[in-house]
């Protein structure tokens, strides 16, 4: 038999859509006090959420008269009609989430307008209103949520525990706080504030107060603007980088989102920079037109479609790819890597572990930043104890330490790098270090090259571009080479024989598993083509799939063996010409393989190190 089931049943079938756990609640509600043009919102949760939910805001409030209207599904103030639904210009506009969050919980809402004497506040258990009444209160709005699932047991089954539903509270309001700089966000974990946002507009000086120094330092911003997008933010040197995506942070127009076609976009800029497993960390923002993009394809709003994926992942690819060829990105030694006393190190390493061990430093990056400013403390305390042997105030002291760390989180943030790609004419080149390592410095940097990083760099994109010209530069050779191969490569003689050739290779079967080589690529050496070919028939030996580009850049990338080694002595004129054929190279920050090709440490490191700073 067919019926209509009863409200209360819909409402909380509906609210399963919007309403999963606490964060999927205090996500709607801070997107509302976003909406409402708030520019102070306190987030306050216990029991990770579970039992108690209040947002508090300074925003435009709701109309006394509309506010019980405002728990009805459907009902909403961000859009009129379905043209409206072409260009979202609000982070909500479906009018669910009141109505779900009111259906699974109890709710009370005070709200007042800026124009009104007096607010109105609303108490609503399983959306059956039980009050409805004038209040005094601020312009604003508070809405409280209490007993989560307090009529669906079932749900609550699967809730996590406490520490887990917070730590997705926490991740979630960290991330809409990044996105609005300009909006003072404060999160309250039962008696605790996690972190307050200054609202000053400065995007680094919260990613340091949100996640730690240890992210912020190794940050280098992107600023790019074309075809209608603007992109901003910060992205990790490739030194620094992350073995999850965890701390890649997307928004689009305001809007928090997962988005594989922004992850692959970052991803391409690093290609060949990062080692495989290695993730860069990216926050990134961008704007672009509201009619280019779909925000109305997932129930919660965390997934948008582009008009144009190959666009939108080419403007960030080349802006982040931008960022990634300046010297700022080059991996850096600084002063803090190198112990200058073992015993006073192992101490501060065993107070840390300690630290560290009571709660998950992932998850809790709150907790983490405090444990390292602990050690920051110590250390600085048995430097000037051990140094000078003489009694020292050591209240006087962590107090003038802790007013120095509020006045660093309250700098500006840093200036741009110079706009322009590394320039290796300008470096003076002193020697070799262990027949590995070019040694090289410039007016305020120290440099080591690694010379077999180098040559692999060098060699790789050699054999592409030769690989990619119509006109294929080779040498003849007087005596011609033969190569002997396994059976599966003749066997597959069909699928390798047109790459092979078109590196500048002329070869041709010459019977017993046996080819002859006529000719070479122009750039290459006589050893150097031989043990290419070589390792490229051991790869073959798999018969892989040739058709697919990134296979055979993988080979080609495997069979770089043939590039000066490390303890290989260079002469001068060697060195020289190594350099000049990197400084050619499209990207002579890494080898094929992710491996940096240099290092610099700063003038100022140096001179941390000797004390002179």
């Amino acid at each position: 038999m067919i019926r209509i089931l009863e409200k209360n049943i819909a409402d909380k079938i509906a609210a399963g859509e919007v309403i999963d756990r606490p964060v999927s609640i205090i996500k709607e509600l801070l997107e509302n006090s976003l909406d409402a043009d708030a520019s102070n919102i306190t987030v306050e949760i216990k029991n990770g959420g579970k039992s108690y939910i209040r947002v508090t805001d300074n925003g435009c409030g709701i109309d006394g008269q509309q506010a019980e209207l405002a728990f009805m599904r459907h009902a909403t103030s961000k859009i009129s009609s379905a043209e409206d639904l072409d260009a979202i210009h609000t982070l909500g506009f479906r009018g669910e989430a009141l109505a779900s969050i009111c259906a699974v919980s109890r709710v009370e809402l005070i709200t007042k307008t800026a124009d009104s004497k007096t607010g109105r506040k609303i108490v609503i258990e399983g959306s059956q209103v039980l009050e409805n009444t004038a209040i005094g209160c601020p312009d604003g709005t508070t809405v409280t949520v209490r007993d989560l699932f307090y009529n669906v047991p079932a749900r609550q089954k699967f809730l996590s525990s406490d520490n887990s539903e917070t730590r997705r509270v926490v991740d979630m309001v960290s991330r809409i706080s990044l996105a609005y700089g300009n909006v003072k966000i404060n999160l309250i974990n039962g008696e605790r504030t996690v972190f307050a946002t200054r609202g000053n507009g400065n995007i680094f000086n919260n990613i340091i107060n949100i996640y730690g120094n240890n992210v912020g330092k190794d940050l280098l911003p992107v600023d790019g603007e074309g075809r209608g997008f603007i992109l901003k933010g910060f992205v990790s040197a490739p030194s620094a980088s992350a073995p999850s995506r965890n701390k890649q942070i997307f928004c689009v127009n305001g809007r928090i989102v997962t988005s594989k076609v922004m992850e692959n976009g970052l991803e391409a800029a690093y290609k060949e920079k990062l080692f495989h497993g290695r993730f860069p960390v990216a926050f990134l923002f961008l704007s672009m037109p509201a009619e280019k993009l779909d925000v109305n394809v997932h129930p919660t709003k965390k997934e948008i479609r582009f008009d144009d994926d190959f666009e939108v992942e080419d403007f960030i690819k080349s802006n982040v790819r931008s960022v990634l060829m300046k010297k700022d990105a080059l991996p850096q030694i600084r002063s803090e890597h190198i112990k200058h006393n073992a015993g006073i190190e192992e101490e501060l390493f065993s107070y840390k572990s300690s630290e560290v061990s009571k709660e998950n430093s992932d998850s809790n990056t709150y907790i983490q930043e405090i444990s390292e400013s602990k050690v920051s403390e110590k250390r600085k305390t048995q430097d000037i104890i051990y140094s000078d042997g003489e009694q020292v105030d050591i209240k006087n002291l962590l107090f003038n330490m802790r007013r120095k760390q509020e006045e660093e989180k309250k700098e500006i943030l840093p200036e741009k790098p110079e706009n322009r790609y590394f320039d290796f004419t300008t470096l003076n080149y002193i020697g070799t270090l262990f027949n590995t390592y070019i040694i090289a410095s410039d007016e305020n940097n120290f440099y080591l090259i690694d010379q077999h990083a180098a040559h692999e760099r060098i060699f790789y994109e050699k054999l592409l571009d030769q690989y990619n010209q119509r006109d294929k530069a080779s040498q003849q050779l007087l005596m011609p080479i033969s190569i002997n191969v396994s059976a599966n490569v003749v066997a597959g003689e069909d699928i390798w024989f047109s790459d092979i050739s078109g590196m500048g290779y002329d070869i041709e079967f010459f019977g017993n598993n046996t080819y002859i080589v006529r000719e070479i690529p122009a750039f290459m050496e006589l050893k150097e083509a031989e043990d290419f070919l070589s390792d490229f028939f051991k790869e073959m030996e798999d018969k892989p799939d040739l058709t697919d580009r990134q296979t055979l850049n993988k080979i080609i990338m495997r069979s770089c063996k043939s590039a000066v080694k490390g303890g290989d002595p260079l002469t001068q004129t060697e060195i020289q010409a190594l350099v000049k054929d990197l400084d050619r190279c499209v990207n002579p920050f890494s080898c094929p393989h992710g491996r940096p090709t240099f290092i610099r440490m700063t003038k100022y490191e140096i001179e941390k190190l000797f004390k002179r700073v």
